[in-house]
């Protein structure tokens, strides 16, 4: 493992540029940052810049800063566990779970896995998170734009504003006076309430309303169901697809079996929810296009210079053994065509001798010898000579020689027999 120490101020921006890997966040010593990674120091590259310090690192990381620091995140492709950083806390991307605590205010893009927040001094605004969502012990203002999952939460001090929950919520006190906890999701919503709630309700839910709660009166009208406990100084609002379920303290966390109502209902609120499926399949789909993105990212980027060495190494060794059996390759063809080359040259002879154990046969079987070769013609005279008629050129003793037996190995091979073969020999005379 390798460790490297940096002296930093209070008004130190630490930028994490890029993490490949998994990153550990916890608080220490003042004045400090302390960065641990596995591998050798060429792992991490640390750019110090005026009034910041920059980190890139291409596996897992480890920071060590103190906990008022201002911490910016712009990609963690692996998991993110951070813990007891209070000063302002910038986060783009997670391509694994994000599991933060002990923190101060939170600004965070995209989680495209899970999400655990606890115990936060300052507002927590989230964007994206494309799988659960774990929001506990929020002492500022918490907005949440889509999660693909669901989204459980409790000890929002200053409210909530959840806009598209694709799966179930739940709701857990205390809720604040004066406060607003609203959500908007594509299943149920169960809400937690005090021993002594001090709450109004708001919810359109296409399931029903279900609330065993003593003295509680439900009141429906134009699709919204409303109710006061206590002065109703805390409102929920929700609007969901399923069930909205109100608990009272202590009541068991089973809520199956059939609703009891005591009012009637009125299908008037169905007309209420007809933008919400839509609005919550499309934070589906756009949760999940997100997750998928992100792992093809988050793969891509992970160990990426180690992979970059792999590749290399691999594509050299690659070449080394294209060049190997090149040269094998060469080598045999030469030997082959060598061997082609001899073997030409021997069948070649074995056919002229062949040509000429035919011939010596033939000569002796038909009692024709070889046909002595022609004269050369005699040398004009100087003397001028009337002009004779043309006669065709007499073959040459090689041309009859070829003529012969090509005659033989037609008999040979049966095309001619032997008495049209004679005649055709007695012809080239």
């Amino acid at each position: 493992m390798t460790t490297q120490t940096f002296e930093i101020t209070a008004e130190t921006q630490i930028v994490v540029s890029e993490c490949r890997g998994n990153l550990t966040v916890e608080s220490g010593d003042e004045g400090v940052l302390v960065v641990k990674t596995p591998g050798p120091e060429e792992e991490a590259a640390i750019d110090q810049k005026e009034g910041a310090l920059v980190i890139e690192t291409y596996g897992n990381c480890r920071l060590t800063c103190p906990g008022d620091v201002d911490l910016t995140l712009k990609a963690v492709r692996g998991n993110l566990k951070l813990h007891g950083v209070g000063g302002d806390l910038i986060i783009d991307t997670v391509n694994g779970n994000a599991t933060l605590s002990d923190i101060g205010s939170l600004t965070l893009q995209r989680v495209y896995g899970n999400l655990r927040v606890e115990n936060a001094d300052e507002n927590v605004a989230v964007t994206s998170v494309a799988g659960n969502a774990r929001i506990k012990d929020v002492s500022g203002e918490v907005s949440v734009g889509s999660i693909g999952g669901d989204l459980r939460s409790e000890g929002l001090a200053q409210g909530l504003a959840a806009e598209g929950v694709g799966a179930d919520v739940r709701l857990g006190p205390p809720f604040t006076a004066g406060m607003e906890y609203i959500v908007r999701a594509g299943s149920d919503i169960i809400v937690h309430l005090p021993e002594e709630p001090n709450v109004r309700f708001e919810l359109q839910a296409g399931g029903g309303v279900r609330a065993n709660i003593q003295d509680i009166v439900l009141h429906q009208e134009s699709g919204v169901t409303t109710a006061t406990l206590g002065e109703g100084a805390a409102l929920i609002k929700a609007q969901v697809g399923g069930r909205a379920v109100l608990k009272g303290a202590g009541m068991e966390e089973d809520y199956g079996g059939d609703f009891d109502f005591d009012f009637n209902i009125d299908l008037s609120f169905l007309d209420s929810l007809d933008e919400l499926g839509p609005m919550i399949e499309a934070r589906v789909a756009q949760a999940m296009a997100g997750l998928e993105a992100g792992l093809q990212e988050g793969l891509r980027h992970i160990d990426g210079e180690r992979i970059r060495v792999h590749i290399e190494r691999a594509a050299e060794k690659a070449q080394q053994a294209a060049e190997r059996v090149a040269e094998r390759a060469r080598e045999a063809a030469e030997r082959e065509a060598e061997r082609a080359r001899r073997a030409a040259e021997h069948e070649a002879e074995r056919a002229r001798m062949r040509a000429e154990h035919a011939e010596r046969r033939w000569q002796r079987a038909s009692g024709y010898p070889t046909p002595p070769t022609p004269p050369e013609p005699p040398a004009p005279s100087q003397a001028p000579t009337p002009p004779e008629p043309p006669t065709p050129p007499m073959p040459s003793a090689d041309e009859l020689r070829e003529e012969r037996l090509q005659v033989l190995r037609m008999v040979q091979e049966g095309q001619l027999t032997p008495e049209e073969a004679a005649k055709l020999l007695a012809a080239l005379h």
